[in-house]
């Protein structure tokens, strides 16, 4: 799995299970089953569910339309993962890093 169409950089598990989870949590706050949110955000039942499941990483696109149908940011869907980029202000190599976690290193 890649971080995005035409990426080559891995997304790890542990950043794809915490997107799924925050994706999974915002929905139920939302009150919201699977088919009610992939029909507000314009995608088959199925799509969602492998996109909660870890399976699928969305396209940004994908995304956007997720946290309109939830009527939340991107960012709160995305919440706990950010990227390091080791080269700039670390000397390690680059990495995603999940809240709570050690970074994943990516070479």
């Amino acid at each position: 799995m890649t971080a995005g169409s035409g990426s080559m950089t891995p997304f790890p598990f542990k950043a794809q299970a915490r997107f799924a989870d925050n994706l999974y949590r915002v929905r139920i706050a939302a009150g919201l089953d699977q088919r009610e949110a992939a029909s507000r955000a314009a995608l088959t039942r199925s799509r969602l569910d492998k996109i909660e499941s870890g399976e699928h990483v969305p396209s940004l696109d994908v995304l956007i339309r997720l946290a309109g149908a939830y009527s939340t940011s991107v960012g709160e869907l995305v919440s706990g993962v950010t990227w390091r980029p080791g080269w700039l202000e670390h000397p390690e190599s680059a990495s995603y890093v999940v809240s709570g976690d050690e970074p994943t290193a990516l070479s």
